[in-house]
């Protein structure tokens, strides 16, 4: 007879007593009141958006495709169908979803992927700011004034042990304020245990105070915000226009590649070169598909304009290429370009060349004023748009390679407390 206990599981949970339930007889009178004083500026749009988190570590990648999604930005690639609309596994610029799902996200890592997606990102940790800073994003976040319009949205990086719910880190949008009870709605997307709740502004702050273990800074808050009408600066911040970005699929070659840089500038004392980038991601000409491994093209852009810019970016950086590679022109790496193995998405990925790649990964590499000093060519070879692009492109390579270095370190962690607790209860 099989004598092995089921898997323990959960139906939902109750909230504790620092929380009302939105649900509730005092919960909706606080929303009666909070619409009889206008702090439902962000509520309806989130509302719309409501979702259950797909995993249980994903709340800030689920809280944050509720706020693109609420603040109606253009992904700029396709969903499923023909049509465009955020989902959770689009958000994978700055790590990998599959370590995601094991670790959860931390507050610069969220960060890191708002601003991929073209939002303008104000985040604030909570040991650098007090009381009143809050109440001035709720504030923005939530009170209506004449004229205005959804621009920005509220979400909170805290820690649920301080509100008396179990668990630890958590994130979630903020979507209304009511000042009578000088409280805050919380969407929350893990409603699987939770479901909406009212909060005291004082009691949240406090949450966001302890620190995070796995940063050793505290949590916080960010507002993200949006404007539409202003193409120009759309253009230069979507993360879909990006000629290529970081899935970190294979954290072992990236970590290779961070020693082999530490060991190049210790061999030379001084900066590595374009061609040294070369050499490791080609294992000296004979591999192009190690670049692969880390960086992937995006897709395609829908529109005319995203389409132009990318040409122009691939255009800017073969000429430089031509300017710093002491290999002879119209070499191999320019006329074997990257094919998508799934075949659904073979049309729909640029087709971009391993030279174009490894330029990028060169330019993430360096200072920011070494970069600029490269790509600040003669406005005859590219526009300022252009060039600005550029330097955009290797500077969210450089964070994500960052924080993807994060994510693993975070995970090793969190696999070494695992395997620990599981010595100590072989051994009891």
């Amino acid at each position: 007879m099989n004598s092995s206990k089921a898997p323990r599981s959960f139906y939902q949970r109750s909230l504790p007593s620092t929380c009302v339930a939105f649900n509730s007889s005092e919960g909706r009178r606080q929303f009666e009141s909070a619409l009889h004083h206008k702090g439902l500026k962000s509520f309806f749009a989130l509302m719309e958006q409501f979702t259950t988190q797909s995993e249980p570590a994903f709340c800030g990648i689920s809280s944050l495709v509720m706020v693109l999604n609420a603040l109606a930005v253009d992904p700029r690639k396709v969903w499923k169908g023909p049509w465009r609309w955020y989902s959770e596994e689009m958000l994978n610029c700055c790590m990998d979803l599959e370590e995601v799902k094991k670790v959860g996200i931390t507050f610069d890592v969220f960060s890191c992927l708002a601003r991929c997606q073209g939002l303008q990102v104000e985040n604030c940790l909570a040991s650098d700011h007090k009381l009143d800073d809050f109440r001035v994003a709720i504030n923005r976040a939530c009170v209506e004034t004449e004229n205005s319009n959804l621009n920005c949205v509220l979400v909170v990086s805290y820690s649920r042990k301080v509100v008396k719910q179990t668990g630890d880190g958590h994130f979630s949008p903020i979507a209304a304020f009511d000042e009578v009870s000088d409280q805050i709605l919380i969407l929350d997307t893990a409603r699987f245990k939770y479901g909406a709740h009212w909060v005291p502004v004082t009691l949240l702050f406090e949450a966001m105070l302890p620190i995070d273990t796995d940063t050793g800074k505290s949590r916080g808050y960010v507002l993200l915000c949006y404007e539409h009408g202003n193409d120009k600066d759309a253009l230069n911040s979507m993360l879909s226009l990006l000629v290529v970005f970081s899935v970190r699929e294979q954290h072992f070659v990236t970590r290779k590649y961070k020693e082999f840089l530490e060991r190049k500038q210790k061999e030379s004392n001084k900066n590595v070169t374009y061609m040294d980038v070369r050499t490791f991601w080609t294992e000296e000409d004979k591999n192009i598909d190690l670049i692969w491994k880390s960086l992937k093209p995006q897709v395609v852009p829908v529109d005319e304009e995203g389409r132009k810019m990318v040409n122009n970016v691939r255009a800017l950086i073969k000429f430089l290429v031509g300017k710093i590679s002491t290999q002879p022109a119209g070499f191999d790496f320019f006329t074997e370009h990257y094919t998508s193995k799934c075949q659904e998405n073979r049309n729909r990925v640029i087709p971009l060349f391993p030279e174009e790649a490894l330029f990028i990964l060169y330019l993430a590499l360096l200072s920011p004023e070494d970069r600029s000093r490269i790509v600040d060519v003669d406005d005859s070879v590219a526009d300022y748009d252009t060039k600005e692009r550029l330097l955009t492109e290797a500077k969210l390579v450089r964070i994500a390679l960052e924080i993807s270095e994060e994510m693993h370190e975070a995970l090793e962690v969190i696999e070494c407390n695992r395997t620990a607790a599981c010595c100590k209860k072989i051994q009891s």
